[in-house]
């Protein structure tokens, strides 16, 4: 289930945890919090974005021209 204080960034982390399977209520959960139907799809859209571009970096491995990023220091 999404935390109480409801963020875009957590509910795209759930949308990709359940590979798009999140349930009626979470979805309710998040109309009640003050998002409309097309932050919902801008949020589903953006992890859908995200998975293809790794999904086609990793099949045809593309080479990294940037510096890795330490999370922690982020």
């Amino acid at each position: 289930m999404l935390p109480a204080a409801i963020m875009p960034n957590s509910c795209a982390v759930r949308v990709a945890e359940a590979r798009g399977g999140v349930s009626e209520q979470e979805v309710e959960a998040l109309k009640a919090a003050g998002f409309d139907d097309g932050e919902l799809l801008e949020i589903v859209s953006h992890v859908a974005a995200n998975t293809f571009t790794n999904y086609m970096n990793e099949v045809f491995k593309t080479d990294v021209d940037f510096p890795k990023v330490d999370r922690e220091a982020a």
